[in-house]
């Protein structure tokens, strides 16, 4: 397990919207955990806040910030920040990084309400 003072916020895309986003972050927080070793499990806490997909694909996209430090499962994103590691989860595959190239929004709108760029 990596840690330092300043935690790193990792990107996870390919969530399904097919759960409520209380279901999704709890199933999210889930897969995490099945991934912790032992020892981490005791330490780490994963801050989960879903937004929005920028793209079209009935997807949605989670920011996970972890505190007292970076699992191991995701200490090769740390070496290598342009990479991605990818986990099943349901019947889903869902890729953790920290390069969040393409858009990504960083902040929930209000449900139903349309995002305009003025």
């Amino acid at each position: 397990m990596a840690s330092g003072g300043k935690s790193i916020v990792f990107r996870v895309t390919g969530l399904p919207e097919d759960q409520t986003d209380d279901q999704l972050a709890a199933r999210l927080r889930s897969v995490i955990d099945e991934n912790l070793q032992e020892l981490e499990r005791l330490q780490i806490v994963a801050k989960v806040v879903l937004v929005p997909s920028c793209r079209n694909d009935k997807t949605s996209i989670a920011l996970v910030e972890f505190a007292g430090g970076t699992p191991q499962f995701l200490s090769e994103l740390m070496k290598n920040p342009l990479g991605d590691w990818q986990v099943e989860m349901d019947d889903a595959d869902i890729n953790f990084d920290r390069h969040f190239f393409g858009f990504t929004q960083l902040y929930a709108t209000e449900p139903g309400k349309a995002v305009i760029a003025e």
